[in-house]
């Protein structure tokens, strides 16, 4: 109990000091002595939480829509031929001409369990591609950041990796605020502003 207590308390000071360590080289060099001390499981975490957080902005998005705004985004114009026939005739021939038909056509849809059997699949669909998305980011700053440290002081994968999401907490957050207004955007600026902090940090 008394090991996961310390290493709970060294994970919110590595937190802490990822958040809040612009040009110091002291508090630098001792968010690289934290993360060196966590677990590769508390990274993990952490990459979770901010994966999380990223992805809060599309999951609003989506659950804002109705039925037919989502299926129209999915398939575009002719989305229709790819309903069930029961879903056509609620909408008749000229659904973006006919107000009670796309009415009829979500009230059909949420009778049918849309709430419960489609939003949740594709949202988990969405927040499995946003994972990829982060992972695969994560990796390549991990790659070049071990590049820019060629004539440095090397880092360790772990101290890199633990570098870029620790360093993520207010870049997320901001993001994350960002993307009520502007969903998937969000996702650009974030990336941006990590890539910023990281390698600023990475001179020290």
């Amino acid at each position: 109990m008394h090991t996961v207590t310390k290493k709970t308390i060294d994970y919110f000071k590595t937190v802490t000091l990822g958040a809040f360590t612009w040009r110091n080289g002291e508090r630098a060099a001792l968010l690289f002595a934290h993360i060196r001390r966590l677990g590769g499981g508390w990274i993990a975490l952490h990459f979770v939480l901010i994966t999380l957080c990223l992805h809060f902005p599309v999951t609003l998005a989506v659950a804002r829509l109705t039925p037919f705004e989502l299926y129209s985004r999915l398939y575009g114009g002719n989305f229709i031929n790819a309903l069930p026939e029961s879903a056509r005739a609620a909408l008749g021939d000229s659904p973006a001409m006919d107000p009670a038909a796309v009415e009829n056509f979500n009230a059909l849809m949420l009778e049918n369990g849309y709430g419960g059997n489609v939003l949740p699949p594709l949202l988990g669909m969405a927040l499995g591609l946003t994972a990829i998305i982060q992972a695969v980011f994560y990796l390549c700053a991990v790659f070049c950041l071990g590049l820019s440290r060629l004539n440095a002081e090397p880092l360790s994968f772990r101290e890199r990796l633990g570098l870029a999401v620790f360093s993520s907490t207010l870049p997320v957050l901001a993001a994350a605020v960002f993307g009520l207004f502007l969903p998937t955007v969000h996702i650009i600026v974030f990336y941006f502003i990590v890539i910023f902090v990281i390698f600023q940090r990475n001179n020290f």
